[in-house]
């Protein structure tokens, strides 16, 4: 149908143009000689994304990285889960870099559960798809959305939550 339009409005000497108007950005360039390159730049006191499901597709090289880099702490870190003690993010538990975790599912990790429990980590509970929909609307710059789920729902919580 906007094909046809277009077809029609060119014919006609009108013209009509929908794509985008922003501009094009410069392409970045990720690969990186090696993972501590890679984050040699980061500071404290930031947000990670960290992608893959239990320990399939988890980056363990940066995190690895970011582990060795003792200098640097108190993540928020966004991932579906909090990894296994001494694999993947569990590492980053272990060393006491994480200040907040945002995730969909905690697992049995006795490492995550003892810091919460001693106030030592803040947690943000989120539905997996909450958690793409939050990561794509930040991606776009849109400010806030709305999600039905598990609006009303009243549920047992741990007792420091309130």
């Amino acid at each position: 149908m906007q094909r046809t339009f277009l077809f029609t409005a060119r014919r006609n000497g009108v013209a009509a143009r929908f794509f985008s108007s922003s501009s094009r950005r410069p392409a970045i360039n990720k690969i990186y000689p090696s993972a501590q390159k890679a984050i040699e730049d980061m500071k404290s006191d930031t947000t990670v994304l960290v992608g893959g499901f239990g320990f399939s597709g988890v980056p363990n090289t940066l995190i690895n990285a970011l582990r060795d880099r003792t200098d640097l702490s108190n993540f928020t870190v966004v991932s579906n889960n909090a990894g296994m003690p001494g694999v993947g993010l569990g590492q980053l538990l272990d060393t006491k870099q994480i200040g907040k975790m945002i995730a969909s599912y905690i697992g049995d990790n006795k490492t995550f559960e003892r810091m919460y429990l001693k106030g030592e980590l803040d947690l943000e509970l989120t539905p997996q798809g909450t958690i793409a929909e939050k990561c794509a609307a930040g991606a776009a710059g849109v400010p806030a959305f709305y999600t039905p789920a598990a609006y009303g729902t009243i549920g047992r919580f741990p007792p420091n939550c309130r």
